[in-house]
């Protein structure tokens, strides 16, 4: 059997793989006999060579990853490969939240984690009986069934390491920006090490619960230090970061694979995402003597009335200026994520937060448009407040599009907004303090394409 996975990634260029779908990819290898391939449309944004690799290959089963905002994109080529004569099963955050939208134009729909379902699809793909499998929907004639939720969760020590050799894993170590304010010539890529986020903030939740459950996995130490030491070996890298929600949330964990990280001598610099409430001095140093040297903290806004009442983030405002500065007084770079224009937010919120983004030590920012993903509880908040959603998805692009809109008077546009991220972003980069930043960018070639890809996301 001959199985392709299309990864749709048509807007942005991007150094992060698609872990996701190369950790089905390396799942059905192991526990099947099928032939895999990935379509990354990351760095080759044509329909048209999709559709000749298809046309050239005949595949028997298309698996197509989608989130939100690749909904469009997604959808063309699905419809291309249906012309095609080929059964298309459709995985990934918007399949599992709105299965709805796309049950018409597939045959099978997978909610949740797909390895388990998706092997089970194999399995019986020629009799064409798939009424046992959980987390699915399929159509049976003009009929659409939608089997039953029974998550089954596996241990993440059981799954392979993602195919990394079906990806274009040079073109991602050129391009991974994570560790740039440190030094954009590293040679770096990202891993996943667990499932699932034990917080509740509205623009995620329930989101991931529905894709990961409810609880929080975790591989084990011993599992990401072998993989790390493959990634060196196959790919001489010198970083890597973690990609997931909050590496830091569990701190024992946290603390017995830093402990091992040092003993194992890999002489690898490492970075993850955390959040202000979660790490502590002691913790810190643990990470710091591991080689940990690169933390991204979500921080979202500087008024604690739209962290608690709109983004339900869970955090105190007041206690994030210290902490940035015990990180950075540690020896740690950092990069702190922002968001503009959530329900109810004025003007003068937006200009506080950038006032307090510029006066923190740290040395990159993200600024983001907010958006309320569908069926998040953000979502549900705006809805509540009578906010008029787009049916268009690709308006919730979160870098440069509003998927919402309100008739109240003082309601920011977008093109308010549009102003308001380039003023944020303007501002804290012209400070002297960011110019060594940037200079370690004009400084290489590699820095400027780096550079000017970060740029192009909100242009």
């Amino acid at each position: 059997m001959k199985i392709t996975f299309i990864f749709p990634r048509f807007k942005y260029e991007s150094g992060d793989p698609p872990l996701g779908i190369a950790y089905l990819a390396s799942y059905v290898r192991k526990f099947s006999d099928a032939s895999i391939d990935i379509l990354d449309t990351t760095f080759d944004h044509s329909f048209n060579s999709i559709h000749d690799y298809l046309s050239q290959n005949k595949p028997d089963i298309v698996g197509i990853y989608l989130d939100t905002i690749m909904y469009n994109d997604a959808l063309r080529i699905i419809q291309d490969v249906k012309k095609q004569g080929i059964f298309v099963v459709a995985g990934g955050p918007h399949a599992t939240i709105l299965p709805e939208s796309l049950i018409q134009s597939v045959d099978i729909v997978i909610r949740g984690e797909a390895e388990k379902p998706f092997l089970k699809i194999i399995s019986h793909f020629h009799l064409k009986r798939f009424e046992n499998i959980n987390n699915t929907w399929y159509k049976n004639g003009n009929k659409v069934i939608k089997n039953r939720s029974k998550y089954e969760y596996t241990d993440l020590d059981g799954f392979p390491f993602p195919s990394r050799d079906l990806l274009y894993m040079e073109k991602y170590i050129e391009r991974c920006h994570q560790f740039d304010s440190l030094n954009p010539r590293l040679r770096a890529t990202t891993t996943i090490v667990s499932r699932g986020c034990p917080f509740s903030c509205s623009f995620c939740q329930p989101t991931l619960k529905r894709m990961f459950g409810n609880n929080v996995r975790i591989r084990s130490p011993d599992n990401v230090i072998t993989e790390i030491k493959e990634l060196k070996r196959r790919y001489n890298i010198d970083a890597v970061f973690f990609h997931d929600d909050t590496l830091t949330a569990n701190m024992t964990w946290m603390t017995k694979f830093c402990d091992q990280l040092r003993k194992a001598n890999l002489n690898i610099i490492l970075g993850c995402n955390t959040r202000a409430d979660t790490i502590h001095n002691n913790l810190l140093k643990t990470m710091f003597d591991a080689g940990f040297r690169e933390l991204h903290i979500g921080i979202e806004s500087a008024s604690q009335r739209i962290l608690d009442n709109i983004y339900k983030k869970g955090i105190r405002i007041d206690k994030v200026k210290p902490i940035i500065k015990t990180i950075r007084t540690m020896g740690f770079n950092t990069m702190c994520f922002f968001m503009i224009g959530a329900p109810t937010e004025t003007k003068h919120e937006i200009k506080e937060t950038i006032r307090f983004a510029c006066s923190l030590p740290t040395n990159e920012i993200s600024v983001s448009i907010t958006n309320p993903i569908p069926e998040t509880d953000l979502y549900q908040i705006m809805l509540n407040k009578h906010y008029h959603m787009s049916k268009n998805y690709d308006d919730f692009d979160y870098y440069s599009g509003k998927g919402f809109y309100s008739s109240h008077k003082k309601e920011l546009s977008y093109k308010e907004l549009k102003k308001l991220q380039m003023l944020f972003l303007g501002r804290f980069y012209s400070n002297p303090k960011r110019w060594i930043y940037i200079w370690k960018h004009l400084s290489s070639r590699g820095g400027i394409k780096k550079m000017f890809i970060k740029l192009r996301r909100f242009v």
